[in-house]
């Protein structure tokens, strides 16, 4: 599903889109026989702020990585592997492309393709599809501190769903750009 956001509203903050970004300098090309796949790193971001209970130092630790592992059939298949998230933590993934004004967002691969839960030790990996010809600017990798994924919406930004990852798509369009 799709979401056309026009103008700077909670939504669009409730990525923590908006606003100054970090450089995400990690995109590298992993060279196979046939096919160029792309891998990007995700890092943490706290922009919606911090769940209750969880020190910003160990909230900041997190880091992951977002590849394309196949393409078949019009999709690719993407997958995510992260460190230091919350242990036994609900997430969802989320697709995000700037526009002029505003942006677009969706759950990406759809919902519950988009759901994980962080191993005991907080070390999730995941893999979902999308298509393979898809504008998505960038990846946001949000926590549930309510243990419930919300479907199509992320949830409350800053009350019970918060950013812990983000960096650039690992797609054709997969790049950080100031909005």
């Amino acid at each position: 599903m799709r979401h056309s956001i026009p103008y700077l509203t909670a939504a669009a903050l409730a990525l923590g889109v908006v606003g100054s970004f970090v450089a995400f300098p990690a995109v590298s090309f992993a060279q196979d026989a046939t096919v160029e796949m792309k891998r990007v790193d995700l890092m943490a971001a706290d922009k919606s702020g911090l769940p209750v209970g969880i020190a910003a130092e160990q909230w900041m630790q997190a880091s992951g990585e977002a590849r394309v592992v196949s393409t078949d059939n019009d999709e690719a298949s993407i997958e995510v592997e992260a460190t230091g998230l919350v242990p036994e933590g609900l997430y969802t993934i989320w697709w995000v492309t700037p526009k002029t004004i505003g942006m677009d967002m969706g759950p990406a691969g759809g919902t519950p393709a988009n759901e994980f839960t962080a191993d005991a030790q907080g070390h999730p990996m995941t893999t979902f599809s999308v298509p393979a010809e898809n504008t998505y600017g960038m990846m946001v990798v949000a926590y549930h501190a309510d243990n419930q994924s919300h479907g199509d919406m992320p949830g409350e930004m800053g009350e019970v769903t918060f950013e812990q990852l983000m960096g650039p798509w690992p797609g054709p369009a997969g790049e950080m750009s100031d909005m």
